[in-house]
């Protein structure tokens, strides 16, 4: 497989970075990175950094693989044939890699170090979002468009509890600290809570005035949840209360958002462009959008070099592109 890298001063030509400041700001976001994988027209879901072996990890819905990126190098390691897979997560040790294939109805468990397949777990219905537990060693697992959350021992590689949640289950957080996972439903514009030592909902929380929400982000040094609605307005909650502490409007149509906790700014992946939210004292702030690209719909950040990745199509060849934080 080629892989062309292109440099940052070509980004700057062809990105077109924009904020809503005045010239004299600096950029929200400088390009660092290209990567580019030739002849792959598919579009990609989940995005996630694996602070472990500092890859990033690219479910690659269409395509039908697991891509694997080495963020040192800026090369892909692999592309993993494991069927439309929607997210990818690794375990604490970083040695295993858990992918959720959607229309297979499993998860496929991943050698970390030979990134080869090496056993599935069947479920009964289509996979979306995933979560791993590392405090009590499950992953947590979204029943696509339906009203379920699975809970799997990893030890035995069996669901250890189904759990009944409102329809429209999207992105998953989790607070060890409470014994809690978060979850957005977009049916109903609510955060599901979800106790992992019970694996019941114990509260339900209302995400209005954001609506239809998708991305979800948690600040453990201050207790709140980032919430992205499909209505194009970002919610701060309280992770102890569900209480609205404050909003902002961003881009709509937002699949996935990244929180760094270095930066405290919260990063939004919408068709088109991303916006940047600074988290303050009193709730949120906007910052401005900067372009993108029509699928480049999801985002991560790597917290030891607070770069900021996303990847997408322009349907003759597939990216990752990363930006830099000023």
């Amino acid at each position: 497989m080629k892989i062309v890298m292109i440099r940052p001063s070509l980004c700057l030509a062809v990105l077109g970075l924009a904020s809503l400041g005045t010239a004299a700001e600096p950029a929200l976001l400088a390009p660092a990175t290209t990567i580019t994988i030739p002849g792959s027209k598919g579009k990609f879901d989940f995005l996630e950094v694996d602070t472990k072996n500092h890859r990033l990890l690219a479910a690659h819905e269409k395509d039908e693989t697991a891509d694997f990126i080495d963020l040192k190098s800026g090369t892909v390691l692999a592309r993993l044939k494991t069927g439309p897979t929607v997210g990818i997560t690794t375990n604490a040790a970083g040695d295993t890699y858990y992918a959720s294939v959607q229309d297979d109805k499993r998860i496929a468990i991943i050698d970390a170090k030979s990134l080869t397949e090496t056993g599935s777990i069947a479920l009964t219905g289509e996979t979306d979002a995933i979560l791993f537990d590392a405090k009590d060693g499950c992953i947590y697992v979204t029943h696509d468009n339906g009203d379920e959350v699975w809970a799997i021992d990893v030890a035995t590689s069996k669901v250890k509890a189904t759990i009944p949640v409102p329809n429209g289950p999207e992105c998953l957080a989790h607070d060890a600290a409470t014994d809690r996972v978060f979850m957005n439903s977009k049916t109903t514009s609510q955060v599901i809570v979800i106790s992992t030592k019970t694996n019941t909902v114990v509260a339900q929380w209302p995400t209005a005035p954001a609506t239809g929400p998708h991305g979800l982000a948690f600040d453990a040094a201050t207790g709140r949840l980032y919430v992205s609605g499909d209505n194009g307005i970002l919610v701060a909650l309280d992770a102890k209360t569900g209480k609205v502490i404050g909003s902002a409007a961003i881009t709509p149509k937002v699949d996935q958002i990244a929180f760094d906790s270095g930066t405290k700014r919260i990063f939004c992946a919408g068709p088109g462009q991303m916006s940047v939210v600074e988290a303050t004292k009193d709730g949120v702030k906007f910052l401005g959008n900067v372009a993108s690209a029509d699928t480049a719909k999801n985002v991560a950040v790597d917290p030891a070099t607070h770069q900021v990745w996303t990847t997408y199509t322009d349907g003759t060849n597939a990216y990752a592109r990363s930006w830099k934080q000023p």
